[in-house]
């Protein structure tokens, strides 16, 4: 295949009319262009130029390469700007998921004040709790919610701040129930989880070095941690909610915290993309908008 860079060499020198002109414009020596275009009708096997010590005449054949030539230094300077403007700034379309519960209690308002600060970006967002792998379905952006140890991954990973759960009930329950004191005494308290990988459900707390796994069959299994917070505001059983979900209702005492010295392992709030190279503005600017107003914990 022919160095399509020659191609634009020789359109310039004909568009300039001379080889001085044309090395000024590209930026490269008049001796290597010069070259470069014989070296061109040497492979070519006719005469596009001929040159005297006074003019550049294109011959006939040369003259019809050129205007090939044209639309190929056009579309490369046409290409090149596509590039310089998607660097320029952020703008375009841009594709992220994220899980249910941090889109309700973080992002859906965070998102609408970054497309307030970047109204050339368009955001298509897709709300799911299940792995979704940026490669294989063109994301620009996962935003995703992991508990260590963290799988291996060729993904680039951008920690943008953390959350915990806790058990929660309504003081009526509690009050019909009594207050546990250990995890075991769980055992056969009806309860509201999200799905689990397999057929059993199990919370998992830790009191300083003492670990204790709390097997329970649950009486309603939803993603959606509103639709538990909403059924154990209402005695149905005891729930394990991410903080941030049920923050104000144990301050408002419609929730109260079970097992308060019990606590859950942290969670890491993951913005996760194939590649920092060549990253488009528009999730370059996504990313250092959330990392600067990171989830409360």
């Amino acid at each position: 295949m022919d160095d399509l860079n020659d191609l634009v060499f020789f359109a310039k020198v004909v568009e300039f009319n001379g080889f001085s002109a044309a090395s000024r414009q590209l930026g490269i020596p008049k001796s290597r262009l010069s070259r470069r275009i014989s070296l061109l009708e040497e492979r070519m096997g006719v005469r596009l130029l001929h040159r005297t010590s006074r003019q550049l005449v294109v011959t006939p054949t040369g003259q019809l390469f050129y205007e090939r030539c044209q639309a190929v230094a056009s579309l490369s300077e046409s290409a090149r700007d596509v590039i310089q403007q998607a660097v320029a700034e952020p703008k375009g379309p841009l594709r992220i998921s994220c899980p249910i519960t941090l889109a309700q209690c973080w992002l859906n308002q965070l998102l609408a004040k970054f497309l307030l600060a970047y109204p050339k970006v368009r955001v298509t967002m897709l709300v799911t709790n299940r792995r979704v792998d940026p490669v294989d379905e063109h994301m620009d952006l996962v935003l995703r919610v992991r508990r260590q140890p963290f799988e291996d991954s060729s993904l680039v990973v951008r920690r943008l701040g953390q959350t915990t759960d806790v058990l929660v009930a309504s003081p009526a329950f509690l009050a019909d129930r009594g207050e546990p004191t250990e995890p075991q005494a769980l055992s056969g308290w009806p309860t509201l989880s999200l799905p689990s990988d397999g057929d059993r459900h199990t919370w998992t707390l830790r009191n300083g070095g003492t670990v204790a796994e709390v097997a329970h069959e649950p009486r309603l299994v939803t993603e959606d941690m509103f639709a538990l917070k909403q059924a154990a505001m209402d005695g149905v059983g005891v729930s394990l909610l991410a903080e941030v979900v049920c923050r104000d209702e144990i301050k408002r005492g419609l929730l109260r915290v079970v097992l308060p010295q019990w606590s859950c392992p942290i969670s890491e709030i993951q913005a996760a993309f194939p590649t920092r190279r060549g990253m488009l503005p528009a999730v370059r600017a996504l990313i250092e908008f959330m990392a600067a107003h990171p989830l409360t914990p």
